[in-house]
């Protein structure tokens, strides 16, 4: 019984965090994008945060999901590996056009869910640390350099 009473507690205090407030705040694809951006930044947690949040959760995630986190390809769009529906892989799938996109949506879903500034800032690191990787060219690359390198990250 103890352990019962704890169990709630717990999942309450999850319940009232930025994480699971922005979780429940996000529908359709921008949940995948937020589904993500947190099992990259709290890997194995997502899932107790997942049971917290939505009673009905297994331990399974249903298509559509993101497969990987975010990456800037050549174009400077937001992109990341998705499954759809039907189950098939789909390579780099543009999920924002540019950085500012991004950033704008995350504004605007902070705004929406009135978050302190504490926890704005605790989002927004998450979302720059799931960006991981920069395939744009670096415009001040000299090919005559031969330890200068083409790709920014």
């Amino acid at each position: 019984m103890q352990a019962t009473s704890l169990e709630r507690k717990l999942a309450f205090d999850l319940r009232a965090s930025w994480q699971a407030r922005v979780l429940l705040g996000t529908t359709g694809p921008a949940r995948m994008v937020v589904m993500s951006m947190l099992a990259h930044t709290y890997d194995e947690a997502v899932f107790m945060l997942c049971a917290a949040v939505f009673p009905d959760f297994d331990g399974s995630l249903r298509p559509p999901f993101l497969t990987t986190a975010a990456k800037v390809d050549k174009a400077g769009c937001i992109v990341a590996d998705m499954v759809d529906a039907t189950g098939v892989i789909h390579k780099d799938t543009v999920l924002f056009p540019d950085e500012i996109s991004l950033r704008d949506a995350f504004r605007k879903l902070a705004d929406r869910l009135k978050l302190s500034d504490t926890d704005r800032i605790e989002l927004f690191k998450c979302a720059q640390a799931w960006v991981v990787a920069d395939r744009r060219l670096d415009p001040t690359f000299d090919p005559k350099d031969h330890d200068a390198k083409r790709i920014l990250n």
